[in-house]
């Protein structure tokens, strides 16, 4: 019979690497002042199939000793980044056995995975290991408690090692904002760095034969066809948040060789976010300005070298083909702005975990009921600076009555309004300037976006369909964008080098050429209609 669960199934904690300048002042921060300081030796076996069948769904089993007891976990990411599904039982030794965990929605499914891969002959293994060293603490907040747990040790797979040198900030009892408060204290004092890898997610790179975080491109959200607006939006955030920092900490500390495109999937992850917010605008809370300035800000400096990008290993690349091309020395300009830096810098950490608290109070406005939804920031959900709430945080606005019923009318209308917008643009192609062609392809963007963000509601044939005409224009857009970028740049070459002239004239009949192919594209999108509620 199943042992009782140890702990509540429902963890609210957040992780943070530690820089190692930082490592010292931490731990004795970590011990410091507490009578009830806890130091545990933690060694672990994560359990999977060679295949990952596990993994693939989400779960981490485990197996870990701490003192004389062996305890056996079940683990799964939660409705959002602040939660994770825990289930833990005692066993008796180093054995598994996954019936521990029958009669939770979570065990149920292991079991069901398990039962599978044993009729295909297939049986769970021991696929890394972690051996970690635990200072832990208990610390009263105001309004929470909270226990602090410092990592550092290595997870082993397969000959290779990975060092481990974290924090973990776990709610005990009490308010989510007060931890958050107190886990930006730490984040800001130290210096550290958002992890929304788990120590499972990790080892199992590390047991595939890197040690490095692979890049996070853009996903689909997940919800039920029947859901309200906000329930839909909180999954599209979730989405959002997690391209966002998962390429963040690929960034700053995953294979340099990925650093490029681990940029442009954060700059990505920002503009998806923001097409959410105009997607689902006056149908949910709208966040505080600070936090979308605060992604704005970083969207702008990772953008920084994307036209010298664009024109030297694209248009010059290109020129540098065609006969008879004069030589062109193009200027060096000034050295952009570090982009490791930039994610690691304290105001884009504060930003992050600001959104991650914003988050946790949509989550508890959704789970209230459709009669309290507001569109006012959510009072004491944000770490503002200095932690303080709002002056006016008692005067939100109520927003329509968010059923299902009224999102899905108001994601056909939204749908086909913007639609009518591309069509518009269509047909006064011809007299489109750059700017206009500009607009235009933020908005293909952002319809593309709004169908992906929709598509759990609307029929999923249609939406296909539309999508893929969606993509082909806006690639087609993009590549017009680059030659309108270049044309400028080389513009204000003519007056010092004539050689510019002749890049001038290439780009003229390439814009040309890129912008006929782009009207016809535009025709084709024209004539397929958006996708319907389904």
């Amino acid at each position: 019979m199943p042992v009782a669960a140890l702990t509540s199934p429902i963890e609210v904690e957040l992780k943070f690497l530690v820089p190692p300048a930082a490592r010292k002042q931490l731990a004795a921060a970590v011990a410091r002042g507490s009578t009830a300081l806890a130091r545990t030796s933690l060694n672990a076996m994560y359990l999977d199939t060679a295949d990952r069948r596990l993994a693939r769904h989400g779960m981490a089993w485990r197996l870990r000793r701490e003192g004389r007891r062996w305890i056996q976990a079940l683990k799964s990411g939660g409705a959002n980044a602040l939660e994770r599904f825990e289930h833990e039982v005692v066993r008796p030794d180093a054995s598994h056995d996954a019936s521990e965990h029958a009669g939770t929605p979570l065990g149920d499914q292991l079991i069901a995975v398990l039962r599978k891969a044993h009729a295909e002959g297939v049986e769970p293994e021991v696929r890394f290991r972690t051996l970690v060293r635990r200072t832990a603490r208990k610390v009263r907040t105001r309004g929470a408690v909270v226990e602090i747990a410092f990592d550092e040790g290595r997870l082993v797979a397969a000959g290779s090692t990975l060092r481990i040198c974290e924090i973990e900030f776990e709610l005990v009892s009490g308010s989510t904002v007060a931890m958050l408060a107190l886990a930006e204290r730490w984040r800001k004092r130290f210096g550290l760095v958002y992890e929304p890898h788990s120590k499972a997610e990790r080892g199992d790179r590390l047991a595939g034969g890197t040690a490095f975080a692979p890049v996070r491109r853009a996903k689909l959200p997940t919800y039920h066809s029947k859901v309200t607006a906000i329930e839909a939006f909180g999954a599209v955030l979730d989405e959002c948040l997690a391209q966002i920092t998962r390429n963040a900490v690929g960034l700053a500390h995953g294979d340099p060789a990925q650093r490029v495109e681990h940029i442009h999937q954060v700059r990505v992850g920002v503009r998806r976010l923001r097409s959410a917010l105009r997607s689902f605008r006056a149908w949910v809370p709208a966040p505080p300005g600070d936090l979308i300035e605060g992604l704005r800000a970083l969207f702008v400096t990772l953008g920084q070298s994307r036209d010298s990008d664009v024109l030297n290993s694209g248009v010059a690349a290109e020129l540098a083909k065609v006969g008879n091309a004069p030589p062109l020395k193009l200027p060096s300009g000034a050295a952009g702005p570090d982009p490791v830096q930039a994610v690691v810098a304290d105001e884009t950490q504060r930003t992050f975990l600001a959104w991650i608290g914003w988050r946790a109070g949509l989550a508890r406005q959704a789970a209230a009921g459709p009669d309290v939804v507001t569109s006012e920031p959510l009072a004491g959900d944000t770490l503002a600076k200095g932690d303080n709430v709002p002056a006016d945080a008692g005067k939100a606005k109520r927003l329509d009555r968010d059923d299902a019923k009224i999102f899905h009318r108001n994601v056909g209308r939204r749908l086909r309004r913007w639609h009518e917008r591309i069509v518009a643009d269509w047909k006064s192609f011809d007299d489109l300037d750059g700017p206009s062609l500009h607009a235009l392809r933020k908005r293909i963007k952002r319809q593309r976006y709004a169908v992906e963000f929709f598509t759990p509601a609307v029929s999923g044939r249609k939406a296909g369909r539309y999508l893929k005409a969606l993509a082909t224009i806006q690639d087609r857009m993009g590549e017009l964008n680059d030659l309108l970028v270049a044309s400028d740049r080389y513009h204000a070459l003519v007056a010092s080098d004539p050689a510019a002239w002749f890049a001038l004239g290439w780009l003229t009949a390439r814009i040309a050429e890129t912008r006929g192919f782009a009207k016809h594209e535009l025709g084709q999108l024209a004539k397929v209609d958006p996708p319907r509620t389904s």
